[in-house]
C-alpha cells in the first residue's frame, strides 16, 4: 500500500536534476477537456468530467465499481509523476483503493502501464491522498482505472471527487511547522486556524475575521527539507457558494533559505470562487530549492471574512540526509516541544520495542534536574514512530516504546541532573514523515485503575471471530458492524489511550464477552437484523448461546465496589463507546456506598466513518471523539469494511459539583450503571472504563468527611438501626447483623 507518509518518502528520492524535464508542475488536465468514462453506468449529474472539474463537491461516480475509472486526453503538458484523488462527500465504501494509469501517443489505440498499486483513502470526505511514482515519458492520452474500492460487499459503486494527474505532488505535510502575521485588526477564527490549510482536508478551512483589512502572511517550513516549487493549487472553503467574496484576492509565494531574504517566485489574483471546494491551479519556472516558503494571502473584497480550504505546493524535495540522521551528530534539544522529521533518513539499525524501524533521527537532551523525564511523540504528524533512549551511542536503551496512543510513542526515565541523553526517533517499518517531538521535565503522575466491566455482548471481532455468522458461541454485531480487534495498528486495542491521557484497556481474547450493549437486535432498526432460527449460511446468525435475552436494554450494572476506589478531588472516570444507526445517547450512573447517586447522559453520532459527537451534557467533563478504528461489516460474517468511531466521555469530581451535583468526594464508589438509551431503534456498545487517581476507600467513613472516628461509628448505628439501604455493608441487597458485624470489625482495624 502507498500512504501519504511513504509518498513523502518517494517523493524526497526523486533528484532535483530530474526537475528540467518538467520545468512547471502542475496537474496536466484541465475541466473541459475530453474525457470518456469506462463506461456509460453512471448518474447524469456524475459523469466523468466531475472527477477534473476541479471542483471537489462534484464527483464521477460509476455502477460499475470495480474496474472503472476513464480516459482523458489533457490539455496540459508535462511528464505525469504522480497522482492526487480527493475523497467525494459521502459513502467512504465506494473510495478507490487501488490505480492502474496507463498512457497512449496513437490516440488510445494501444496504451502502456506508466504506474500501477495500493492507495489509502481517508475515510474523511473531501480529503486528499496521494501517490508518487518514477516515470520520464509524456503521453498525449491516459487511461485511469481503479479495480479496487474500500469495501466492495457494501458499496454500490465507485466514487471520486477530484482525480489530478501531476508531474509533481504536494511537498506539503500535515504538522509542517508554521506562523502566520495577521494585518494589523485582523484575527484568526477559532477552529479554523491556518493549519487547515495544509492538513489534507480540503473541507476544514481556514477562516479570518475582518480579513478584508489586508494580507495575511503564512511561512511554512516543509518537513521534507529544501524542496523546489514549480507549482501549486489553492482550494476554497465548502460554503464559498453560500458565502461568496471571501476567497483572498491574491497570493504571492516567496522563498528563503536563511529564514530572511525572501525571493518572489510567483503572484497571482485568485477568482472570487462561487462553488464551493473549487481549485485553482498555477505553475510557473523555478529551478532553485528553498527551505521555507512565504504566501501572501491578499484580503477579500466582497466580504469581511477570508476564508480558503487548502493550499497543496507541487514540486520535489531534495535527497539529502537529515542534519540528524547519525547518533553522532544529534540536535540539541530542551523541554518542550519541537517539530521533526525523518525524510531520507539513512539508519540501518533497529530497537527491540519496534518493527524494522531502521530511518531513525537523534536529539540530545540534558538534564537540568533529578527526577522523571517524560518524552514523546504525541501529536500532530504523519510518521508511525518508535522511541528510544540511550546514554551512549551504541550503548542499550533505558527506555524504549512503540505504541503509547495510537501510533505514537512514549517513554518515561529517571533522569540526572547534568547527565546527556540521546533520544533516537523512527518509523515503523522503514516509514518517513513528520512528527512533534515534546520533551516534559517531571512529568504529572498519574494512577488509572481500568475497570473489568459487566460485559454482556460478543461484539468486537478478534482474530478468528469472522466468517462463521452462526456459530453458537461466536461473534455477533450489535447491528450490521463492529470494531475488528487484531494487534494491528489502526485496531482499537493499539495505543489505546483518550484525549485526556487516560489509559484503557478492551478485550483483546477471542470468543468472550467484550462489550456493555445496550439494545436487542430484534427490534433495533426496525428489526432488520432479527436472530435467524436456525443456521442457513447467511450473513445474520442465530442467537447465540452467551445471549439467553434478546432485550438488553438494561439497566446494566457493574459492580465496582472490590476496586477499593473513593473519590477525590481530582478524580476522573472516562468511557469508551459507539452507537449503532443514528447515534444515541443514554445515561451513566455512578452509585457510591451510602446508596446516592450523580446520573450524567453521554451521547454518540453515528458509528459509520468519522463523525463528531454533541458538546457534553450537564455533569460530563469531556466528550469527543477518540478517532476511527479498524471495522467490520456484512453483518455478523465480521468483514473488512469502513473504520468505525469512537467516543471518549469523562466525568469527574469537579464536572459533577461545576454541574450542581452533591458533592461526591470521599464517597466510596460501589457501582457504574449504564441505562436508559434514548433512541430504542440505535444500538450502544461501551467497550472500556478506567478511574483515574482515585482515592483508597475507606469503608468506615460512614459520613464521608475523609476520616474516621467516633462519628462515623453512630451514623451507622443510626443507619442500621433504621434498615437504611446504606447499611448494606456487605453489598448484598439487604440489611442484618452480618452487616453490623462486618462493620465493627473494619471499625476497629481502621482504615
Amino acid at each position: 500500500m502507498v500512504s501519504t507518509r511513504k509518498i513523502r518518502g518517494i517523493v524526497a528520492l526523486m533528484s532535483v536534476a530530474g526537475l528540467a524535464a518538467s520545468v512547471m508542475a502542475q496537474d496536466v488536465t484541465k475541466p473541459g477537456d475530453i474525457i470518456v468514462g469506462s463506461s456509460d453506468n453512471f448518474p447524469g449529474g456524475e459523469p466523468p468530467e466531475g472527477a477534473i472539474d476541479n471542483i471537489a463537491s462534484t464527483k464521477y461516480l460509476n455502477f460499475d465499481k470495480i474496474g472503472t475509472g476513464f480516459t482523458v486526453t489533457p490539455t496540459g503538458t508535462g511528464i505525469v509523476r504522480g497522482l492526487v484523488l480527493v475523497t467525494a462527500g459521502d459513502a467512504p465504501e465506494r473510495d478507490p483503493t487501488s490505480f492502474v494509469l496507463e498512457g497512449s501517443n496513437d490516440g488510445g489505440a494501444t496504451f502502456e502501464v506508466i504506474a500501477s498499486g495500493s492507495v489509502v483513502p481517508p475515510v474523511s470526505r473531501h480529503a486528499i491522498y496521494q501517490t508518487a511514482f518514477a516515470n520520464s515519458a509524456t503521453y498525449s492520452t491516459y487511461r485511469v482505472t481503479f479495480p479496487t474500492v474500500r469495501t466492495e460487499g457494501a458499496a454500490n459503486s465507485m466514487q471520486i471527487a477530484e482525480v489530478q494527474l501531476v508531474t509533481w505532488t504536494d511537498i506539503l505535510t500535515p504538522g509542517d511547522p508554521y506562523t502566520v502575521t495577521y494585518f494589523p485588526g485582523s484575527t484568526e477564527s477559532v477552529g479554523e486556524e491556518p493549519v487547515h490549510l495544509f492538513d489534507e482536508r480540503e473541507d476544514a478551512k481556514m477562516g479570518i475575521f475582518d480579513g478584508n483589512l489586508g494580507p495575511t502572511v503564512i511561512t511554512v517550513t516543509p518537513s521534507v527539507g529544501a524542496t523546489t516549487v514549480t507549482g501549486f493549487e489553492v482550494v476554497g472553503a465548502s460554503d464559498d457558494r453560500n458565502f461568496p467574496g471571501r476567497t483572498p484576492s491574491y497570493i504571492t509565494i516567496s522563498g528563503t533559505n536563511d529564514g530572511t531574504t525572501f525571493t518572489q517566485l510567483f503572484t497571482t489574483p485568485l477568482v472570487q470562487t462561487t462553488e464551493d471546494l473549487q481549485g485553482q491551479e498555477f505553475s510557473f519556472a523555478n529551478t532553485t530549492s528553498y527551505k521555507t516558503y512565504r504566501l501572501e494571502l491578499g484580503p477579500c473584497t466582497g466580504d469581511t471574512f477570508l476564508q480558503l480550504g487548502e493550499i497543496q505546493l507541487y514540486g520535489v524535495a531534495s535527497s539529502t540526509p537529515p542534519p540528524n540522521d547519525n547518533c553522532s551528530s544529534p540536535i540539541t534539544v530542551t523541554a518542550g516541544t519541537l517539530a521533526g522529521n525523518n525524510f531520507n533518513a539513512t539508519g540501518t539499525d533497529i530497537t527491540s520495542c519496534g518493527s524494522g524501524d531502521t530511518a531513525d533521527v537523534w536529539y540530545r537532551y540534558v538534564a537540568t534536574g533529578n527526577g522523571l523525564v517524560e518524552v514523546n511523540t504525541i501529536g500532530l504528524g504523519t510518521l508511525d514512530t518508535t522511541l528510544s533512549v540511550f546514554t551512549t551511542c551504541g550503548g542499550a536503551a533505558i527506555a524504549c516504546n512503540d505504541n503509547s496512543k495510537g501510533t505514537d510513542s512514549r517513554v518515561t526515565f529517571s533522569a540526572t541532573n547534568g547527565q546527556a541523553y540521546l533520544i533516537r526517533v523512527a518509523g515503523a517499518s522503514g516509514a518517513q514523515g513528520t512528527f512533534p517531538l515534546n520533551v516534559i521535565n517531571n512529568p504529572i503522575q498519574h494512577t488509572d485503575v481500568q475497570v473489568g466491566l459487566n460485559y454482556n455482548f460478543n461484539g468486537m471481532v478478534h482474530n478468528g471471530e469472522s466468517g462463521d455468522a452462526d456459530s453458537p458461541s461466536g461473534f455477533r454485531s450489535m447491528l450490521d458492524r463492529a470494531l475488528r480487534v487484531n494487534g494491528i495498528p489502526g485496531s482499537v486495542d493499539v495505543g489505546l489511550e483518550g484525549n485526556t491521557g487516560i489509559a484503557y484497556n478492551v478485550v483483546a481474547a477471542a470468543g468472550a464477552l467484550d462489550m456493555v450493549h445496550l439494545g436487542d437486535r430484534n427490534v433495533n432498526d426496525g428489526g432488520s437484523r432479527t436472530w435467524d432460527t436456525e443456521p442457513d449460511g447467511d450473513n445474520v446468525g442465530i442467537q447465540p448461546t452467551w445471549l439467553p435475552n434478546s432485550d438488553q436494554f438494561g439497566p446494566q450494572i457493574t459492580d465496582i465496589s472490590s476496586l477499593g476506589l473513593a473519590m477525590a478531588d481530582a478524580t476522573t472516570i472516562g468511557v469508551l463507546f459507539n452507537a449503532a444507526n443514528g447515534g444515541n445517547r443514554f445515561n451513566l450512573t455512578l452509585t457510591y456506598s451510602d446508596a446516592s447517586t450523580s446520573t450524567v447522559q453521554l451521547s454518540a453520532p453515528d458509528w459509520f466513518g468519522a463523525q463528531n459527537p454533541e458538546n457534553p451534557l450537564t455533569g460530563v467533563q469531556t466528550q469527543t471523539t477518540l478517532g476511527t478504528f479498524a471495522g467490520t461489516g456484512n453483518t455478523d460474517l465480521g468483514e473488512d469494511d469502513v473504520p468505525l468511531n469512537v467516543v471518549e466521555a469523562t466525568v469527574s469530581t469537579a464536572s459533577l459539583i461545576a454541574a450542581g451535583f452533591p458533592d461526591p468526594t470521599f464517597k466510596n464508589l460501589r457501582s457504574i450503571t449504564i441505562s436508559d438509551a434514548e433512541n430504542t431503534n440505535s444500538a450502544i456498545g461501551i467497550f472500556a472504563a478506567t478511574v483515574r487517581d482515585a482515592a483508597p476507600a475507606c469503608l468506615i467513613d460512614f459520613d464521608h468527611n475523609g476520616f474516621a472516628n467516633a462519628d462515623d461509628y453512630d451514623a451507622y448505628v443510626v443507619a442500621f438501626e433504621l434498615g437504611q439501604i446504606q447499611a448494606d455493608y456487605d453489598g448484598n441487597g439487604f440489611v442484618n447483623g452480618d452487616d453490623f458485624d462486618a462493620f465493627v470489625i473494619q471499625f476497629e482495624a481502621g482504615c
